[in-house]
């Protein structure tokens, strides 16, 4: 490709550079370099003045003419000329285009497209995030519905809500499959971590691991009084994929841009997105149950699952075919080694470099252990059991306290946005997990039975805590993106992965031991509360968020250019002197890492 891609900072000199051969895919008349260096171009430069150099975006010249032109900035008033182009830019500008979407599919993006709120571009992979996210929703949705119902059938089988089956009280049957969920991955994620970060099977892993998600919700559509054990073990296998996936996203993450502000905005929109699909799907059930067709519990969990099946395949299957680009491996493996002994060593060297070397990187990973991660069902799995057996709440009921929260999720996701950028990600996660303490302590404290004021005030509660959720998480990602040092991002999100799970399980264990010493469940819910505040606790040694971002700014250009070095943006001229063709390195085929 030309020259306009030689280096990530985009000086004076390439206001005009040679536009680069058009893609086979293209949504808009400039390429996003284009639009980047075009892009609010500054006053002093359409009137030929220049401004001191020592003052905020301006321009400053040297005798070097390597120099000369380019534009320097501090501050929130950086010049978009000097811009980087993220990974996920680069990768898109030298994509073929042999694995772009048919025309007569392109219509599905659409609702899904979010644009980047300096350029105004809308980058591929990040519509493949926002579909992504929006096919996990209903999944993740699904178990209220079927582990409600398989409580349920549980209780009948053993003969009661306080009887065992299968060696375990029919009331912690939920809450124990997210045990053995959490503990799985917390084992097993440095390994999932190892093989993305020493191979280049990123977007393999991805689209296999939303495949077994898929699948493991599909098969839930046979739940009956003979096969909810069968169907709790695909729940099991489902969660556990699940997380596997979300470690292939989040590695994703940090490649579509390096500027903290303009995350939150992806990280929010993407939330938003997600909790419009699970509330248009959660809305849909409960229509078609209310309806005169008159579902059961049962029949309802069996829809809820066959519909958020279907619409994973229609997200997860265009975004990991059509929008997410191969990655070039970050790592050799070492001579003699495997991959299961170098991800736990990884682990291992890994926590030492961040322990050592970054300090807010390292106290929130210390808080991610006793905060709850969404993806790990720790909640949902006490609020189901909760909602089930304490306030005898049926599947229709709980569904509408799932929308509830579902539609009260996106002005959540709205103030994540704005308060990472007024406070910072840092401060913004920590009031989410303050407001998420109080209103679950006041769950605990008030709603006292099973009578209609008590769900009642389950309703109220419901969207306080969806406020709660949709500010707390986006908030997390972007925190976790601005702290992580770049061309680490596949080994860090291994290691915050393990960080999250390693004892994530701890409050469903909690919970589940008090259930089944005959505690009420008010207080095994309580138990959340206690974890979210140590949790705030633990992010106050975090430090100023400014330091923090300055420690890993240096490695977002180091960053860059290894994935120019290893993905063949480098090697334009590929002949050596004498004419014949230079011997290609393993990662050099731009092609490769392109589609």
């Amino acid at each position: 490709y030309t020259g306009a891609y030689r280096s990530p900072v985009l000086t004076a000199s390439q206001l005009t550079p040679p536009l680069p051969p058009p893609s086979h895919r293209s949504t808009t008349k400039m390429t996003i370099a284009d639009a980047a260096i075009t892009q609010e171009q500054p006053k002093d430069l359409e009137d030929g003045s220049a401004q001191d150099p020592t003052s905020n975006g301006s321009a400053s010249s040297s005798g070097n003419p390597n120099d000369s032109g380019t534009l320097h900035s501090s501050g929130p008033s950086r010049s978009k000329l000097e811009r980087k182009l993220s990974i996920s830019q680069q990768a898109q500008d030298m994509a073929s285009g042999k694995h772009s979407a048919p025309a007569f599919l392109r219509w599905l993006e659409f609702p899904f497209r979010v644009k980047n709120i300096n350029t105004h571009i809308s980058l591929e992979e990040a519509t493949g995030h926002a579909m992504d996210v929006s096919a996990r929703g209903p999944i993740n949705q699904t178990g209220s519905f079927v582990g409600s119902a398989m409580m349920r059938l549980a209780a009948a089988q053993a003969g009661g809500r306080n009887k065992s089956v299968y060696g375990i009280e029919a009331s912690s049957i939920l809450a124990v499959g997210s045990l053995i969920v959490g503990i799985a991955a917390g084992i097993t994620m440095p390994l999932v971590g190892a093989i993305v970060d020493h191979t280049d099977h990123r977007k393999a892993m991805g689209s296999v691991s939303a495949l077994i998600v898929v699948l493991s919700v599909g098969l839930q559509v046979m739940l009956s009084a003979e096969t909810w054990f069968a169907c709790f073990i695909f729940e099991v296998i489902g969660g556990y994929a699940l997380i596997m996936h979300q470690v292939c996203t989040m590695a994703y993450l940090p490649d579509l841009t390096h500027d903290y502000t303009e995350m939150a905005h992806y990280t929010s929109r993407f939330m938003m997105n997600q909790y419009l699909v699970q509330g248009a799907y959660t809305s849909m059930v409960i229509a078609i149950s209310f309806s005169p067709l008159g579902l059961s519990n049962l029949s309802t969990a069996r829809l809820a699952a066959g519909l958020s099946c279907a619409i994973g395949v229609i997200f997860f299957g265009y975004a990991w075919i059509f929008l997410f680009r191969k990655r070039p491996r970050l790592r050799v493996l070492a001579p003699g080694a495997n991959l299961y002994t170098t991800g736990f060593k990884q682990l291992l060297d890994t926590s030492r470099f961040v322990f050592k070397n970054y300090k807010a990187l390292k106290w929130f990973m210390i808080a991610l252990l006793f905060s709850p991660e969404a993806g790990a069902g720790v909640v949902l799995a006490i609020a189901v059991t909760f909602l089930t057996f304490f306030v005898k709440m049926d599947v229709k009921e709980i569904a509408v306290v799932s929308l509830l929260m579902l539609f009260s999720n996106i002005p959540g996701a709205y103030i994540s946005r704005k308060m990472c950028r007024w406070i910072n990600p840092l401060n913004s996660f920590r009031l989410a997990e303050l407001m998420f303490a109080t209103v679950n302590a006041l769950i605990a404290g008030t709603v006292t039975g099973a009578t209609d004021k008590d769900k009642s005030l389950v309703y109220f509660y419901a969207a306080l805590v969806g406020v709660a959720f949709g500010w707390m998480f986006p908030s997390q990602r972007t925190l976790a993106v601005a702290l992580i040092p770049k061309g680490q991002e596949t080994e860090i999100m291994g290691l915050i992965s393990f960080f999250g799970q390693i004892v994530g399980w701890l409050p469903v264990f909690v919970f589940t031991v008090m259930n089944e010493n005959g505690v009420s469940m008010r207080w095994g819910l309580a138990s959340l509360s206690f974890f979210l505040v140590v949790s705030f606790f633990f992010t106050l040694f975090c430090g100023k968020f400014e330091d923090a971002v300055a420690l890993v700014e240096h490695t977002s250009d180091e960053y860059l250019d290894n994935f120019k070095r290893k993905s063949g943006v480098l090697e334009l001229n590929s002949f050596a002197e004498d004419g014949e063709e230079k011997e290609k390195p393993r990662g050099t085929d731009q092609a490769n890492y392109s589609d």
